[in-house]
C-alpha cells in the first residue's frame, strides 16, 4: 500500500511539474497552408488533380428518416461547373447545379426555379473546381488552424475556412494521422433558410489518378443523409457535360 501510494504520489507531482513546466520538446502546430498541402498530397497531389477536367460520380443516397434510397449522380466540370440529379423512387428527380451563370434547383414537388442571391453565390463556391479539390489560397480569404480536436474517433486538425466572395465560413477538419479530410461543418442558405450541416467523411478509395471519399455522412438538423459512392470516371466530359436542364431555361431572362 505504502509503494503504490508513493507511486500516485510521484506521478501526480510529476504530472503537475510537467503541466507548469513548458515542454522542451513541443513543436508549434503546422499551418493551414501545410495542412491543406499534406491532403492533396495524400489524395495524390496537385499535378495530377491538376489535369482532372472533369468528375462524373455515381452512386446512392440514403435518407435515413424516410427509410428511403435514391440514385445519386454528380458531375463536375472544371473550372465552376457542377450539377447533381436523385431519382427518387415513386417521386421524380431532384435536379441541382449551375454552369457558371445560371444556378438552378428543380424538385418534383415544387417546379424548378432560379437561385439568387447568397444561395446562388453558394452554389457557384460549391463547383469551384479550384477551391474545393486543391483548397486553393487565393479562394479564401482566411484560413486558420484552431488547433487538434477529437473528430470522427480520431485526432483532427480543426481549419477554419472563410470564402473570399461571400465571406462563408466553414470548418473542415483532417486527419492528423492521414493528412486526409474526414469532416466538415457549414452554415450553408437554402430554399428553407439558413441551414446548418455536419459531415463527416470517410472511406477513401483510388479512383483513376487520385482517392476520393465514398462515404459521407451529412447532418442537417435532425436529418441524416447517407451518401455512397460506387464509381467516378475522369475527363470524359467536355464542356457542355454541365448543362441547365430543359424545366429551367423557360425561367432565363432574355
Amino acid at each position: 500500500m505504502f509503494l503504490q501510494h508513493t507511486l500516485r504520489s510521484a506521478v501526480a507531482a510529476t504530472a503537475a511539474f510537467l503541466l507548469a513546466t513548458p515542454a522542451a520538446n513541443a513543436q508549434p502546430l503546422p499551418t493551414a497552408a501545410e495542412i491543406v498541402a499534406k491532403h492533396v498530397a495524400a489524395v495524390g497531389g496537385k499535378d495530377a488533380i491538376a489535369k482532372i477536367t472533369s468528375v462524373k460520380q455515381t452512386g446512392a443516397m440514403e435518407i435515413t428518416a424516410a427509410g428511403m434510397t435514391a440514385d445519386l449522380e454528380m458531375v463536375i466540370v472544371a473550372p465552376n461547373k457542377q450539377s447533381m440529379k436523385i431519382s427518387l423512387p415513386g417521386l421524380g428527380e431532384m435536379l441541382q447545379g449551375t454552369d457558371g451563370n445560371v444556378v438552378w434547383s428543380v424538385n418534383p414537388m415544387q417546379g424548378a426555379r432560379l437561385l439568387e442571391g447568397k444561395e446562388a453565390a453558394q452554389m457557384k463556391e460549391q463547383a469551384d473546381f479550384a477551391a474545393n479539390m486543391l483548397f486553393a489560397a487565393e479562394k479564401f480569404s482566411s484560413m486558420t488552424n484552431e488547433g487538434i480536436v477529437d473528430f470522427a474517433g480520431e485526432k483532427a486538425y480543426k481549419i477554419k475556412m472563410v470564402r473570399k466572395d461571400t465571406n462563408t465560413e466553414s470548418w473542415n477538419y483532417f486527419s492528423v494521422a492521414s493528412g486526409l479530410q474526414i469532416g466538415s461543418e457549414a452554415t450553408l442558405q437554402s430554399e428553407m433558410g439558413t441551414m446548418t450541416t455536419s459531415t463527416t467523411i470517410a472511406d477513401y478509395k483510388q479512383f483513376g489518378p487520385i482517392k476520393m471519399a465514398t462515404r459521407s455522412e451529412m447532418m442537417t438538423g435532425p436529418q441524416k443523409m447517407v451518401l455512397t459512392i460506387k464509381n467516378a470516371e475522369f475527363n470524359t466530359l467536355g464542356a457542355d457535360g454541365v448543362s441547365v436542364p430543359a424545366a429551367v431555361q423557360p425561367l432565363i431572362k432574355k
